[in-house]
């Protein structure tokens, strides 16, 4: 009996998406909260700031452009004192009697008022938004906008609107209103020509938080994007970026001025702002050599003063721009112990997931998380969870506390996990050959969902696990052979593949699926890597499927197939056409032509394989029998079945065996 490799390469990159630090942590100053009530009310304060390049830019605004028009001065006293009894109620977190307050108080509430009543009840968790007073509220603040314009509020006071609704999260039709009126508005210029880089950046920020695109906003930001960063501190750089990053919106001036400046940004910043120019640039692809080299410079001040979650966005940044980063990467690994005990689910996850993706050992961490584990599994999401286990999976790292307790909570990591957690899930535990009887039941429960909603990549990751694991999985599979057509025709060369594999590996006949690939034979092989085409050949072969299209793309691309693929690739094909009874002249030529570099550098199975398949198909091959002639003391492994299958292709070709 001829010995095939039965092993699909795999290589599993979770999805990953991060969480910035809480925006309760974004920096403010009393400023930036426009309690600043001399300046509001037009009284005597000067504000200290540095020249710029741009300062002529623009026209010079009027004073009240800034903080709003100024009251006469019998109003001050009111003013203020309403301002101090909203701010009181504020740290009491009395959402309530605030807005109670602005009803009282309606008739002499002003743009300070306004501002600040919205400002206060932003920061309180436990505001219900559908109150009527709370919806009043809004509705009058809108209209008093919609009426007064910009200048009524001032731009500083209008900033910190914006703001406050992205901090609550708040699509409400009057928040709607306003942000649709700041949207078109030229607020972005207005701040630009007051110098106030840290308004542009909570607008930017509030803007992301809520979806919106505000091209007007975002392209003034770029056009200014030098004296943006120049002018603003590391934390305004860092909540721009990050608003870019979010909306996907690429800036190139806004990201070369943050490249341009890295040194000052990671040495003056704190670990928080460093972390979130890092996730920025890493979500959006840009490469920023001299940034990464500069937090690589500073990692040990910026693990060691930084908190779990900053450690965890900032190595996930490295790890999704493919850059290693030894200072960093070990200074995590010597504080594992801080940072599993301190950290939440999510943090622990994310670094895990950057040092697998990384290919980087980490011993304390791992060992650190598997103490935790029961507590991870419970407290964490299905996709920490799913992304935790692709890290112990990738770096070939037996975890049993881990997997257990995923074992335990099996049911409900997969009712409430995507398609794509449990997949990378699954794949953790065949790749590390283990059992899970609860969550495989799980998913075969759950079948017919996970094959419709998942993606073709989770539908063969999850396939491959099964297959791995010799788990017959028939709703699984039959929900696959159903979804057939789509599943391949949406699915990569290398989805494809593995499915096929499972398939062919548990001895299923699946017609529609095996039909599918044949439709898309030449996008297939032309776009798939010699892996690919290699396992959906043994796939064909292993069911002894005929497969005319795909066996002819594979004859068309034979040369290149040969010389891109490693000997392993080679010798599945070289079987596969065998098995099959197929003649392919262009490929085993290839061979021939390769036959050197085949016999020396493959293994005894590989070359027993590829031998096996000339002899089948009679093909004489003198290169690669010389070869193997010449390592005969490397194959004469006293009853091996590889140097057997030599014999026995020696002995069907006619050739004289060496001695």
């Amino acid at each position: 009996m001829l010995t095939t490799s039965t092993t699909a390469a795999f290589v599993l990159h979770p999805f990953h998406s991060t969480t910035l630090l809480s925006t309760s942590n974004i920096q403010r100053t009393q400023n930036h909260n426009f309690f600043d009530l001399q300046s509001t009310l037009g009284l005597s304060r000067r504000q200290h700031q540095q020249p710029s390049p741009n300062q002529d830019r623009y026209q010079k605004p009027k004073r009240s452009s800034s903080a709003g028009k100024p009251l006469k001065s019998r109003n001050a006293a009111k003013v203020i004192e309403v301002n101090k009894k909203i701010v009181a109620l504020g740290k009491q977190q009395k959402w309530k009697d605030i807005l109670i307050l602005y009803q009282q108080e309606k008739n002499v509430f002003n743009n300070v008022n306004f501002a600040t009543t919205i400002s206060q009840i932003s920061r309180i968790r436990s505001v219900q938004r559908s109150d009527p007073l709370f919806q009043q509220f809004m509705e009058n603040l809108s209209s008093r906008l919609e009426n007064n314009g910009i200048e009524w509020m001032g731009t500083r006071g209008f900033a910190n609107i914006i703001h406050a609704l992205g901090k609550m999260k708040l699509k409400s039709l009057s928040a709607g209103k306003i942000l649709n009126f700041a949207s078109k508005s030229n607020i972005g210029k207005d701040l630009i020509l007051e110098r106030n880089p840290q308004g542009l950046a909570n607008i930017a920020w509030a803007f992301a938080k809520l979806d919106i695109k505000a091209p007007n906003f975002f392209n003034t930001m770029e056009e200014e994007a030098e004296w943006m960063v120049k002018e603003g501190n590391p934390q305004d750089t860092a909540n721009t970026a990050w608003a870019f990053a979010k909306l996907d919106t690429k800036a190139t001036n806004f990201f070369n001025a943050i490249e341009e400046q890295a040194e000052w940004l990671v040495k003056e910043g704190s670990p928080q702002a460093t972390a979130n120019t890092a996730w920025a640039f890493a979500r959006l692809d840009i490469k920023a050599t001299h940034f990464f080299n500069e937090i690589e410079d500073q990692a040990e001040w910026l693990v060691k003063e930084g908190s779990p979650q900053a450690a965890a966005n900032t190595a996930w940044a490295f790890a999704k721009l493919d850059i290693k980063a030894p200072n960093f990467f070990n200074a995590i690994e010597e504080q594992a112990d801080w940072l599993v005990r301190e950290g939440n689910p999510q943090n622990i996850a994310n670094t895990a997931w950057a040092f697998a993706k990384l290919d980087t050992k980490a011993p304390r961490l791992f060992n650190a998380i598997e103490k935790q584990a029961e507590w991870l599994v419970k407290e964490g999401n299905p996709q920490d969870t799913a992304n935790t286990a692709w890290a112990y999976a990738k770096l070939d790292i037996k975890a049993p506390n881990f997997f257990n307790a995923i074992e335990k909570q099996a049911e409900w990591l997969v009712k409430e996990g995507s398609p794509q957690n449990i997949a990378n899930t699954a794949w953790g535990f065949a790749k590390l050959d283990i059992n899970a009887p609860n969550f495989f039941s799980a998913i075969e429960k759950q079948a017919e969902w996970l094959v419709k909603e998942g993606n073709p990549q989770d539908t063969a990751n999850t396939a491959w696990a099964f297959a791995r694991l010799d788990i017959k999985a028939t709703t699984f599979f039959n929900g696959i052979e159903e979804q057939a057509d789509w599943l391949v025709k949406e699915g990569s060369p290398q989805a494809t593949a593995n499915t096929a594999w499972a398939f062919a590996r548990l001895d299923i006949k699946a017609t529609n699926f095996f039909h599918a690939i044949e439709v898309q034979a030449e996008r297939l092989v032309k776009e798939g890597d010699p892996q690919a085409t290699a396992n959906t050949a043994w796939a064909f072969a292993k069911l002894d499927v005929k497969a005319t299209h795909f066996f002819n793309e594979i004859e068309d691309q034979a040369k290149w197939l040969v010389k891109e693929g490693n000997q392993q690739e080679v010798a599945n094909t070289a079987w596969a056409c065998a098995k099959l009874d197929i003649k392919a002249p262009n490929f085993f030529n290839a061979i021939e032509e390769r036959a050197e570099w085949l016999v020396k550098e493959g293994s005894q199975q590989e070359v027993a394989n590829i031998a096996w398949a000339l002899a089948k198909l009679d093909i004489k091959a003198p290169s690669l029998f010389n070869a193997i002639e010449e390592q005969a003391e490397w194959s004469k492994e006293e009853g091996s079945k590889d140097t057997a299958n030599n014999a026995w292709s020696f002995a069907r070709l006619d050739i004289m065996a060496p001695s």
